[in-house]
């Protein structure tokens, strides 16, 4: 069995639903990764850099939740903040990608580098990162299976960029809309984050694509959804099942968190 190192971004977020009302949570792709991969019962740590406004409080819960948090670091400065900003049918505005100082702090907050070279058995999630930061972790992996998650922020800043790192990849999972801003993949296995259609999965070897679709749940809030089932797929890598079974679990895990207000379906209670 293997463990996953999830590195990434942790953020506080402020999340306004249809219904007007903003509310402040923790949040951070790979703070919903880390708890996907513990869902599925992965061994899981957290590589990532809080500022010095992020709770003790919500680290203690992570921990309670089976987080190693050995790795997680502080920084001067605040930690990075998210706007999002949700309609009625289900598109979502990140307002903070256009702000200078959330920009700052992705540079200020860059998550610490793996420990040394990883296990064959162990699996790396990289959280949407510059190229820069996500080569350099591959680097520092070594052998470890690397599943890479990115955003829209860095598919529309650097696509070339993020294409390249591909054949040093397990797996590739980014979002459709994000695959319409990077253009054709390939070297690596891609599995399309599709919202409430679930997953496709597009094979290394141009097989033909299949599909992972979610169960039925109610919609509270989609916040780091796709994270979550990032870190759900790792996590089931990490277990030992092969590609398709991960897929399998973690579309489950997906839907799960949609269906309370931030990581709270996770099992995170702040």
């Amino acid at each position: 069995m293997g463990r996953v190192f999830v590195m990434g971004y942790l953020s506080i977020d402020r999340v306004r639903g249809p219904d007007g009302v903003a509310r402040e949570q923790p949040g951070g792709a790979a703070l919903y990764a880390a708890l996907g991969a513990r869902a599925v019962g992965a061994e899981t740590a957290l590589l990532a850099a809080a500022g010095e406004d992020w709770p003790e409080a919500w680290d203690t819960e992570a921990q309670r939740l089976g987080v190693d948090l050995s790795q997680r670091i502080r920084r001067a400065g605040p930690t990075r903040r998210a706007r999002l900003d949700y309609a009625a049918d289900g598109t979502r505005d990140s307002a903070h990608h256009a702000e200078a100082a959330w920009w700052e702090r992705t540079a200020a907050l860059a998550p610490p580098l793996p420990p040394g070279p990883l296990a064959p058995d162990d699996v790396l999630v990289l959280c949407p990162m510059p190229s820069g930061q996500a080569s350099r972790a591959l680097d520092a992996a070594g052998p470890a299976r690397a599943v890479v998650d990115t955003s829209e922020a860095f598919a529309r800043r650097e696509p070339e960029a993020l294409r390249a790192l591909l054949p040093r990849l397990f797996l590739f999972a980014p979002s459709r809309e994000e695959i319409a801003l990077l253009g054709p993949l390939s070297g690596c296995a891609v599995v399309e984050k599709r919202g409430a259609e679930g997953l496709a999965l597009f094979p290394a070897d141009g097989a033909a694509p299949r599909r992972f679709p979610p169960p039925p749940v109610a919609v509270v809030d989609p916040t780091g959804a796709g994270d979550a089932t990032v870190g759900a797929i790792a996590g089931g890598l990490a277990n030992g099942q092969d590609l398709d079974a991960a897929l399998g679990a973690a579309v489950a895990i997906g839907a799960r968190a949609v269906t309370a207000q931030g990581p709270a379906a996770l099992g995170f209670q702040p």
